[in-house]
């Protein structure tokens, strides 16, 4: 009875503590009002503050030198030296290279990235941008504009065609799903050779080896030095005109002027582009006036709150209540 009587009241001052010196949430972010609500609803047991990136080096540094805890996407230089007690970043989306190479976070820092429900949203992405030339949407348009009627103006048929989905982790497989709700045969590509249930997962070495069968190659790969420059001249070699590229990855994944190339000399159809090595993409860059390229400002995948922040409750309850964080990211392998 005693030892229980003891463990009780070591829980309840524990929780007292809790409950008088919370945990310290900073939040920088360009919209820093909006998550800080979101997140002091979400666990009220954290004491959050935050700013925007621009604001951010003007922050209360009394405040910021006990907090352990980071909510951003990007922050400014030199802004950690304010945090000698941070501990965690909580990273507000997927990609994480960004952070991965920022010489100002040291390795003991853990960072967690948060997927939300960019899945459904690439996925959604990929398939629109394929069904408009499957559907022969434009050539719709413009005989509606001729006032044209052209029965034999037929879609395209897309069963048992081929789609390579490079990178296979939880977007990617989500964009799988959705290509094979359309019919078409998947394959995945990762790191290693790996079972699935549901798809074909080959190593990404492997990916020649199929570039002349398929329809559409899409990419979901996390920026790394192993995937940096993955589409470039001697890959599109091997492509056809009817191939089609579409990156919502990062920009070094493609080899811009070796995808233009190949779009001019037959060795790719068409190419739709939602990243870019350099964003925003440069009003003189002559990507633009390509007539087989699609440019979208990197809109894939849209950081909303209410998807995300499912995503991240876990671990800021772990937090507030002193616990293990999950899930953190192996810097080596980049997710």
């Amino acid at each position: 009875m005693w030892f229980y009587l003891n463990d009780l009241t070591f829980y309840l001052l524990e929780i007292k503590y809790q409950i008088m010196n919370p945990r310290r949430l900073a939040v920088v972010h360009h919209r820093a009002v909006d998550w800080i609500s979101a997140l002091r609803e979400a666990e009220p047991r954290l004491d959050v503050r935050g700013w925007h990136p621009k604001d951010a080096m003007q922050s209360d540094v009394d405040w910021l030198s006990e907090a352990e805890a980071l909510f951003t996407w990007r922050f400014p230089d030199g802004f950690l030296a304010k945090m000698p007690k941070l501990k965690w970043i909580q990273n507000a989306g997927a990609g994480v290279d960004h952070l991965i190479a920022h010489a100002e976070i040291s390795e003991d820092v853990l960072i967690t990235r948060a997927d939300g429900r960019f899945g459904l949203w690439i996925s959604r992405y990929v398939c629109g941008h394929l069904l408009f030339e499957a559907q022969q949407i434009d050539a719709c348009r413009q005989a509606q504009a001729a006032r044209q009627w052209h029965g034999r103006l037929l879609p395209e048929r897309l069963h048992d065609k081929i789609a390579l989905v490079v990178g296979f982790g939880r977007i990617g497989r989500q964009v799988a799903l959705a290509l094979g709700a359309l019919g078409m045969t998947v394959h995945g590509f990762a790191a290693q050779e790996r079972y699935d249930a549901d798809f074909q997962i080959h190593s990404v070495e492997r990916l020649p080896d199929f570039i002349h069968l398929a329809r559409v190659l899409v990419l979901c790969v996390p920026a790394l030095e192993s995937t940096n420059g993955l589409v470039n001249a001697r890959l599109l070699a091997k492509g056809h005109p009817s191939l089609t590229l579409i990156n919502v990855g990062r920009g070094s994944l493609a080899v811009l002027p070796d995808v233009t190339e190949a779009l001019d000399n037959g060795r790719l159809g068409r190419a739709v582009l939602d990243v870019f090595p350099d964003e925003p993409l440069k009003p003189e860059d002559p990507i633009w006036n390509h007539p087989r390229v699609v440019i979208t400002p990197h809109h894939s995948g849209p950081t909303t709150i209410e998807d995300l922040l499912p995503d991240i409750l876990p671990n800021l309850c772990a937090y507030a209540e002193g616990g293990m964080i999950m899930n953190a990211l192996n810097r080596e392998s980049g997710y």
